[in-house]
């Protein structure tokens, strides 16, 4: 047993020896593996200097007070989109001509100028495209150039009290005032003024000198049409 024992203890006394020696070679390794790490340098980024002068102006932008407004505007924009909104938009839709649908309103020379600029103003107020007003023909005819240009630019004021001069020209109704006498024919009007709805399949017309928001409600009811409705009620919140 004690031979046993003394080859144990030296082998035990090899291997300790043999560690010591493996640890100092590592401690060794790990010095060097230091001190070239202490030598290694990147290389310069090339960029840096470019790459912090957008970063600069990005924040800059951001804190401009123009951008600080969109940002703002478009907050209070997705806050109101909501029930209320969409309530609105549903309420629009009902007063608002559908592409199928036309309205027109005819006139002639023969009606007086002030009310054929009355009709122009108030077609402008409902803010609809597809009401639109109908001459039969021009009112000097084809050889009467400035005097029908006199004539348009008359009814087409947007003031009618408003005097051009040189340095003031009065504003026009972007209005179009269209000569139409196939329409005359199609619809069979025979007295002026006269409205008439068309809804794509039929039609239905009134005439007589009325204010516009009259003959609309009338013709309106006539045809059950809620659009007419519609416009009507803003025609008259309006006035």
């Amino acid at each position: 047993m004690a031979l046993v024992i003394t080859l144990f203890q030296g082998a035990q006394t090899v291997r300790a020896e043999e560690f010591k020696r493996a640890e100092n070679q590592v401690e060794k390794i790990v010095e060097q593996a230091r001190a070239t790490a202490e030598t290694m340098r990147l290389p310069e980024n090339i960029h840096e200097q470019e790459g912090q002068e957008a970063a600069r102006q990005s924040v800059e932008r951001l804190k401009a007070p123009a951008f600080q407004e969109q940002v703002r505007c478009q907050m209070e924009r997705i806050q109101q989109s909501g029930p209320q909104q969409e309530q609105t938009m549903k309420t629009q839709d009902k007063s608002t001509l559908t592409a199928q649908e036309s309205v027109y309103l005819f006139l002639s020379s023969s009606v007086p100028e002030t009310v054929v600029n009355r009709y122009l103003i108030d077609i402008g107020r409902t803010g609809e495209h597809r009401i639109v007003p109908v001459l039969f023909g021009l009112t000097q005819g084809l050889e009467g150039k400035h005097l029908n240009a006199d004539y348009f630019s008359r009814v087409m004021q947007a003031a009618p009290k408003c005097q051009d001069t040189p340095k003031s020209p009065c504003q026009r109704l972007a209005v179009p005032l269209k000569v139409n006498p196939g329409l005359f024919s199609r619809y069979n009007i025979s007295e002026v003024p006269a409205l008439v709805h068309d809804n794509g399949q039929d039609s239905w017309s009134i005439h007589g000198e009325a204010e516009l928001v009259y003959l609309l409600e009338k013709v309106g009811k006539a045809a059950n049409s809620p659009v007419l409705a519609g416009i009507s009620a803003r025609l008259r919140g309006g006035q």
